[in-house]
């Protein structure tokens, strides 16, 4: 079956290395579905191949409009992927009017769908693409991270947390934002993501915080969590995810987890002191809520072929 992956932003050049974790997701289906794969506008110029699938990629409004938006009017079987509530309509699709499936990330609030072209709509753990064997653990010389933009919703819990030893790595326009909320931690710039080489590899503990609005309403787990699977890292949770943690695969663990639940800087640094006394067990422990991980990809990526195949 011949599939394109479709997730061009304006000014995207060919041979472009991809930090963002919505590119290194298409990058991973590239290669699970033998697709090719096309962020570049250059890459469509003049394009006139032919295809049984093309999958529109998480996108955003900065998403390249025209010369997508008439490679996808040539197809029929259409994929829609979103991975965020947030997520508005990808603006060539919009502009194209082809029929699609959607395939997404959440329950609940669904802001991409359009009920006259809307074929089906499928919820898939897409976090699960980026799970893997872990790395060779090596020398820890950090404690806990958060990493990642700026969320309007998450901005209480930002300034609750992000403070003192904790150290945040964002870009350099996220960080104003959280600087202007009161946040005082220690700054980093924006991490590496190369293979077997992630800086988060550095880090003992990683921090999980999630919007209010997902408190009430399902979002599989966050792709921070299977990223701290393969750097090995242990996590902390923000004691409002419990809905999440209950809904998900490490529900059965609800018991030990109970152990790594955090309400503010204060217990955060407790919880830090507390593991650092014989990290090496929280990790395994950790490691042990993740057994089924790679079954559990293995199937979503089953599911997704399905959805590919169906024609409905």
């Amino acid at each position: 079956m011949r599939i394109a992956l479709l997730d061009i932003k304006v000014g995207t050049k060919v041979g472009s290395n991809f930090t963002a974790v919505n590119m290194r997701n298409m990058l991973l289906l590239q290669k699970e579905l033998g697709a090719d794969f096309y962020y570049s506008t250059d890459q469509l110029i003049n394009n006139n191949k032919e295809y049984d699938a093309v999958l529109v990629g998480f996108g955003s409004m900065n998403s390249e409009a025209v010369l997508t938006r008439d490679f996808i009017k040539r197809h029929n079987n259409i994929i829609f992927i979103v991975g965020e509530y947030e997520q508005k309509i990808n603006p060539a699709l919009s502009y194209a009017k082809n029929n699609f499936k959607l395939v997404r990330n959440y329950e609940g609030r669904n802001e991409v769908q359009h009920k006259d072209r809307q074929i089906s709509d499928n919820i898939l753990n897409l976090n699960l693409l980026i799970a893997k064997q872990p790395n060779q653990l090596i020398t820890k010389k950090y404690d806990c991270i958060y990493y990642g933009r700026w969320r309007e919703d998450r901005a209480d819990y930002f300034k609750k947390y992000i403070q003192g030893g904790l150290f945040l790595s964002t870009s350099t326009k996220n960080m104003k934002k959280f600087k202007h909320e009161g946040c005082n931690p220690k700054y980093l710039d924006t991490i590496s993501w190369a293979e077997r080489k992630e800086t988060l590899n550095l880090f003992k503990y990683s921090l999980y915080i999630e919007d209010k609005y997902t408190h009430q309403v399902f979002n599989n787990l966050a792709n921070r969590w299977y990223e701290a699977g393969f750097c090995n890292v242990v996590m902390f949770f923000d004691i409002n995810c419990w809905n999440t943690i209950r809904k998900s695969e490490i529900a059965y663990y609800e018991e030990q987890i109970k152990d790594y639940i955090v309400t503010d800087y204060k217990s955060l640094q407790e919880k830090i002191d507390y593991c650092n006394k014989d990290f090496s067990k929280h990790l395994a422990i950790q490691k042990g809520w993740r057994m089924q991980e790679v079954q559990l990809r293995t199937n979503m990526i089953n599911n997704l072929k399905s959805i590919i195949c169906s024609k409905n």
